[in-house]
Parts: structure tokens; C-alpha cells; sequence
């Protein structure tokens, strides 16, 4: 049985640093949670994140953190519409971002690293395996100190910062087991099972009439089995608050099932999945149709999307051609031929020649953001929105 650390074993350890470098102590002591916190929601290893605050902010003693709560030295680029610092970097008086508290900063720097394609190639790393993300930092140019890897796993290894990726660790397993209880029973072993409404006191008996075909529900409602897997069909754009009411089920867990961000619907007619998809398919391969995404693939077949980019060696965000094979069971030799999803938009007609894009009734800024490895701030730049409310049809830049 695997042992992990408590947090107040976490102090004990750090406990021993105290009379060597208390300001040390005090700076991880008081950003600890949000750096776990931070690797549950991203993967993002948290004593890489503490190594990098520490070192950038100086302990949290540096002119910028003190006065601009910045603690990663993230500059403003032209993304930036909130409040500037500005003080001597490479060159005189650059421009710096202003957060209101430290931890908006420590938001910023983990979606900094997600949204930009060049750490693309991180997040396929092991997210205990503090020393290749320190290497891999330096290596796509995070930094140019040449010692900037040995720096962070200085950092780490003094302080036993890795013993924070185990805590963040532990919290990610429970999350999952909490999963894996929705998917404890196998549906197409259930002959009748009542299904709860919330809030409601009278249930539904569902009957499940085969393996992959349709389930009769009481409200006119099909049920079916996908890759033996309970799923429902998404009526119009559906809201995934209706099904979280609809089947007892928590809204974050309807969000994990289905491979979708906050904010966003289910496109019409695509199955809604109300427990973790599988992560391999019935079937070894599949042809992809012409116009399909790989969150089109994944709902279509049930297997998880982080699996199926798994075993066809593709990056994030990637889509592949129509008529291209998608490995569902083994790990592919090569990857198949792909385009960015701002090059698989442009083909479906969703992007014009001078970079717009048309907003689609489940899109969300962040959304939209991601689809195109930018930020929110940088949209609301380019389109000079003073919020991130958007209308279907609307019209929006995504690129200079």
C-alpha cells in the first residue's frame, strides 16, 4: 500500500529547514495549498510550481511580488488589459502584470503553461517526475538561465518539495474513486435499476433492453449502452446542470465524463455519458469521418479522449483528417496525419481567411481559448469585450 504523507509530516520535514531559511519556510508555508491545489486542477507538478515562485519571486521578497503580487515575473504582452508594473528586466522599463492577490498569480502562471502550444510537449510528462519538468522548462526555452534546471531541482530536493506532488496526488485519487463509484456496477449486467431524480421521491425503473441498443424510459426518454458504458442522446444544446439534476449525479462528474469545461453544452443528437467513458474501444480502429473533432470520436465511441490521444501519439489539441485510422485498444507505431483545430475550423468552414471565428451555440471564452492556444485576456484584446458573455453567431478574432 502506497504511503502518503500528511501535511503535518510535510511540516515536520520542512520543519528541520526552519533555522537555515526561514523566509524559505514562510514562503512555502503560506503558498502551499494554492501550488497543490493548482496540480490537481492542471497536473502541473506543485513543487515545480513552488520551485519557480520561490526562485522568481525572491521568497516573495522581490519589488514585484511585494508590490504587483506577481510571483512568476509574467509579463504584460498585448493580452494584458488589467493593471501594469513596470520596472528593469532584459530591457529598461518593461511592462509586468498586476494581480489583485498572490494566488490570482499562481492561476495565471499554470494557465500561462497551458495555453501556449511550446509547453505542449510537458504535460506528457510524469507529474512526479519533478526533475524532467525542470529540464523540459529550460529545454523549450522558459528560461534562459542555463542553470535554471539544476535551480529548481535545488529548490525541491532541499526542501522536499516533491512531497507536495504526493499530496496533490492523494487528493487526484480520491477525486477519481469517487469516479469509479458512478461506474462501480456494470450496466450491461443491470437488468432493472431505479433511477433517482433529485430532489424527487419517486423513481424511475430503467430497463435495460440489450447491450448497445436503446433503453425504454418512463418521460419518453432512450437510454443506451456506448463501449458498455449508460449513456443518454443530448436533446438540442443541452445544459449539463439538467442532467447532473436529472440524474443525481455532481455537475463536476457530468463535466468529467463527457470531456467538457465549465460553461459549456452538448451539441445535439451526441451521446451524453453519465458515467466514466472507457479507456479502450470494442473495436481496435476507427475511420474518421468527415468533419468529426476527437471530442466528436471520443463521445461517439466512448473511449476517453486523453486515451485516445494517448495511443495515437498526438499531441494536445491535435485533430486528424478525415478517412485517417485512429488506433482504440493499442498504442500506434506512428501518429496519423493531424492539423491544429484552427486549421480543422478553417476546414469546416468556421474560420474566414483573416482569422475569425464564429461562435457556435456551447461555446465559452475559455472554450474558444483553448481551441486556439490563447488566453481569455488576449480575445477580449482583440475584440474589445469588456466581458465574456458571447452570443451564438457572434463574430469573434482569434488571431492577428
Amino acid at each position: 500500500m502506497k504511503v502518503v504523507p500528511s501535511i503535518l509530516s510535510l511540516f515536520l520535514t520542512l520543519s528541520v529547514f526552519a533555522q537555515q531559511k526561514p523566509e524559505v519556510i514562510s514562503y512555502i508555508k503560506q503558498f502551499r495549498h494554492i501550488a497543490i491545489d493548482e496540480m490537481v486542477r492542471t497536473r502541473i507538478p506543485a513543487s515545480i510550481t513552488m520551485a519557480q515562485g520561490l526562485l522568481e519571486s525572491g521568497f516573495g521578497k522581490s519589488p514585484l511580488s511585494r508590490q504587483a503580487n506577481n510571483h512568476f515575473g509574467i509579463k504584460c504582452k498585448s493580452e494584458w488589459t488589467g493593471k501594469k508594473f513596470f520596472q528593469d528586466d532584459d530591457e529598461a522599463q518593461e511592462c509586468f502584470r498586476v494581480y489583485e492577490h498572490a494566488e490570482a498569480s499562481y492561476v495565471d502562471h499554470s494557465d500561462f503553461l497551458l495555453t501556449r502550444y511550446r509547453y505542449a510537449t510537458l504535460f506528457q510528462l510524469p507529474p512526479t517526475d519533478y526533475k524532467a519538468w525542470a529540464i523540459g522548462l529550460k529545454e523549450v526555452g522558459y528560461a534562459t538561465n542555463p542553470k535554471y534546471a539544476g535551480i529548481l531541482t535545488t529548490f525541491i530536493e532541499t526542501y522536499n518539495l516533491h512531497e507536495l506532488d504526493l499530496i496533490a496526488l492523494a487528493q487526484i485519487e480520491e477525486k477519481e474513486k469517487l469516479i469509479l463509484l458512478c461506474e462501480s456496477v456494470e450496466p450491461s449486467a443491470i437488468k432493472t435499476e431505479p433511477v433517482p431524480t433529485a430532489t424527487k421521491s419517486k423513481h424511475v425503473e430503467v430497463q435495460l433492453l440489450k447491450s448497445n441498443g436503446p433503453v425504454a424510459v418512463s418521460g419518453g426518454r432512450e437510454e443506451f449502452i456506448v463501449n458498455g458504458v449508460r449513456a443518454v442522446k443530448a436533446v438540442g444544446n443541452e445544459d449539463p446542470f439538467k442532467i447532473a439534476f436529472d440524474y443525481n449525479i455532481d455537475y463536476s462528474f457530468v463535466l468529467n465524463f463527457n470531456d467538457l469545461n465549465k460553461g459549456e453544452q452538448f451539441k445535439d443528437g451526441e451521446f451524453i455519458f453519465l458515467h466514466a467513458k472507457k479507456n479502450a474501444g470494442e473495436e481496435p480502429t476507427y475511420k474518421v469521418r468527415s468533419g468529426e473533432c476527437m471530442r466528436d470520436v471520443s463521445q461517439r465511441l466512448g473511449i476517453k479522449i486523453k486515451d485516445l490521444y494517448a495511443k495515437n501519439l498526438m499531441k494536445p489539441n491535435e485533430q486528424v483528417y478525415a478517412g485517417e485510422i485512429l488506433n482504440l485498444q493499442n498504442t500506434k507505431t506512428q501518429p496519423p496525419r493531424t492539423l491544429s483545430y484552427y486549421e480543422f475550423l478553417k476546414t469546416q468552414g468556421q474560420i474566414s481567411r483573416s482569422s475569425q471565428y464564429q461562435v457556435q451555440q456551447t461555446d465559452t471564452l475559455y472554450s474558444i481559448a483553448k481551441k486556439f492556444n490563447t488566453t481569455i485576456e488576449q480575445l477580449k484584446v482583440l475584440n474589445n469585450l469588456e466581458s465574456t458573455d458571447l452570443k451564438p453567431g457572434q463574430t469573434l478574432v482569434v488571431s492577428r
